[in-house]
């Protein structure tokens, strides 16, 4: 199952068209990383002077619990922490971006095609999977633990293990969400086909399960029950694109 090429297309390509050689195009790579390093700093320094709001923003995921630092210094250290993380997660479309600039001289105009969309799945799910934690997978976990242990303990919690369980489970969404993407790209390079998907999908439940285990950092059975269906979910999507794709005869 490969792309419909014909190399008599890379033939025809002249040479004229060629702007830049190998060494340039490897010289404004290094240009490229730098800017991101600079721009790395920028947002750091930008998230740094928001830490409060990013703060408030992650409490907000659930209410009626009180947070404390068991050493002095342990907030001030959480704000690097938290602002280099927020620096990251928004400078990764840039990087990706980049990367496929890289990558585009070389590709043929069906392939810049396929690709630039796969790209744009992958932002679009990439910020679904962020909120997919934040809306849903973060409060039914937090609940869990809150209503379990209520009526017998007082609510007091870490800020510090609260940042840490948060940010696995963004992490755990973020790459879950990525799924559909992995799909179609197997699919182009002739790994699988949407009969072999819906043939593995027995399989595929059972990974579910072992994968929401690994992946969430606690081990109540919401968490990893909301985790499961959302993997389910995305792999029966990412089937879904790759039948349409055979259909129209992008993939064959």
């Amino acid at each position: 199952m490969l792309f419909k090429f014909k190399s008599c297309v890379l033939e025809n390509q002249k040479g004229s068209k060629i702007y830049m050689g190998l060494s340039e195009h490897n010289q404004e790579l290094r240009e490229r990383i730098f800017h991101l390093f600079i721009f790395l700093i920028i947002l750091i320094g930008l998230s740094l002077s928001q830490t409060k709001t990013l703060a408030q923003l992650l409490q907000s995921a659930i209410e009626g619990i009180k947070f404390f630092q068991p050493s002095p210094d342990e907030y001030f250290f959480l704000s690097f922490k938290l602002s280099l993380s927020t620096a990251i997660i928004i400078e990764s479309p840039i990087l990706i971006t980049y990367i496929i600039c890289y990558l585009f001289p070389a590709l043929l105009s069906r392939e810049k095609l396929a690709f630039g969309s796969l790209f744009l799945l992958s932002f679009l799910l990439f910020f679904a999977g962020g909120l997919y934690a934040y809306k849903v997978v973060a409060p039914a976990a937090l609940t869990f633990f809150f209503s379990y242990t209520k009526d017998i303990l007082e609510p007091l919690w870490s800020f510090q293990d609260y940042v840490d369980f948060l940010w696995a489970l963004f992490l755990g969404s973020i790459y879950s969400f990525q799924i559909p993407v992995v799909q179609i790209l197997l699919g182009f390079i002739g790994f699988c086909t949407s009969k072999n998907c819906f043939n593995w999908l027995r399989y595929v439940l059972l990974l579910a399960t072992v994968l929401a285990a690994v992946i969430t950092p606690s081990t109540d059975p919401i968490t990893q029950l909301v985790f499961s269906i959302a993997i389910i979910i995305l792999y029966l999507t990412g089937t879904s694109f790759l039948f349409a794709l055979e259909k129209v005869g992008i993939i064959c």
